[in-house]
């Protein structure tokens, strides 16, 4: 197969990631009851279900990613973690459809739910108005965190507000450059990227699921950071190459490969294969990070361990989960795992990546 020319290709081919990601793809032994559990708790409470809303809950299989990359949690706790996953992918979707200023309303509903989650109380500030009736996104959310903060820690739960409002001012940033159809530098591109991802919450609910509150020295050390930023950008660049086909078939820009292919006049597989270089060097400089770790001691270092396995398991796990769901690669993603061949589809509007 071949992928045509620069200017009009054809497919392209995803770089072989697992042959670099030296961590097994484990998923919780109760994954299925507890995802099952979780898809009709949040049909149960939404007022009205469309079959696009029962596709996004039943096909998209965002439990599953979570049961790949919290494997090692109780099964009340994975439920909880389902339940914040499953909002945070319905909240990713709504985005994708909506103009900067329903964002931007979205964020301040979500985020009002997690401050205030005992019950809902719409705000009347000028140019920030709130609908009198709760809409859907904020009562899951009073429900989903009202059940997690009841078993975090209090500095977990800060940190998950934290990042969970820079995810949302992210996604808002995100819909800005789409209407405008901006494409930024690469760093400024992998910087917002790691807010977009909703990694940074998500690693922060890897505590919550372990029942561990990690000491804030720890926390902020510099190689933990260096440690997260690197399954982060796994994580997002590996999940750009695997989305790009619906995404530029939608004329979707906000994607590191449009990113590549701009400012560095690549043609879309060399884009692609150097995205693939930088995930294997996040791989790379993890496990040097993670070698160079500090002890501090039994008690902290038994914590830090199941820490470790969860960050790897979103790199390993995330890998697994993008071949299961038919969410980016469809019905033929099974027989592209074996070759690694897109074929690209027709664009439904016209693009604005340049190549």
């Amino acid at each position: 197969m071949v992928s045509s020319s620069k200017s009009h290709p054809i497919s392209f081919r995803i770089p072989d990631l697992w042959a670099h990601c030296p961590y097994p793809a484990i998923k919780h032994p109760n994954a299925d009851i507890i995802v099952t559990a979780s898809n009709h708790w949040i049909e149960d409470n939404c007022r009205v279900v469309t079959p696009a809303l029962r596709r996004s809950i039943w096909g998209g299989l965002s439990g599953q990613l979570a049961a790949f990359c919290y494997n090692h949690c109780s099964d009340e706790r994975l439920r909880i973690v389902c339940d914040f996953m499953i909002v945070l992918f319905l909240l990713d979707d709504l985005s994708d459809d909506l103009v900067t200023q329903d964002t931007e309303i979205l964020a301040d509903v979500t985020m009002n739910a997690m401050n205030f989650p005992e019950f809902y109380r719409p705000t009347h500030t000028k140019g920030k108005e709130q609908p009198d009736m709760e809409p859907d996104s904020s009562k899951l959310t009073r429900d989903y965190w009202s059940r997690m903060a009841a078993g975090a820690g209090p500095e977990v739960q800060a940190r998950i507000i934290e990042n969970v409002e820079l995810y949302l001012v992210a996604v808002h940033q995100q819909a800005q450059d789409r209407a405008s159809s901006n494409i930024p530098s690469l760093n400024a591109y992998i910087e917002h990227r790691r807010l977009s991802s909703g990694c940074k919450p998500l690693f922060d609910i890897m505590e919550y699921s372990l029942d561990i509150q990690l000491p804030a020295h720890i926390v902020d050390h510099p190689l933990m950071i260096t440690m997260k930023n690197c399954v982060n950008d796994f994580v997002a660049l590996s999940n750009d190459i695997f989305s790009y086909n619906v995404e530029q078939a939608r004329g979707d820009t906000h994607n590191i490969i449009a990113v590549m292919m701009k400012n560095y006049d690549l043609d879309l597989q060399s884009a692609i294969d150097r995205i693939g270089d930088i995930c294997i060097k996040a791989i790379n400089d993890y496990r040097q990070a993670r070698a160079q770790f500090p002890s501090y001691g039994p008690e902290i270092d038994a914590q830090l361990s199941l820490f470790f396995h969860g960050l790897q398991s979103w790199m390993s796990g995330n890998l697994e989960w993008s071949f299961e769901t038919p969410r980016y690669l469809g019905p033929q993603r099974h027989e592209i795992r074996r070759h690694r061949w897109v074929t690209l589809m027709q664009t439904s509007r016209p693009s604005t990546n340049a190549a």
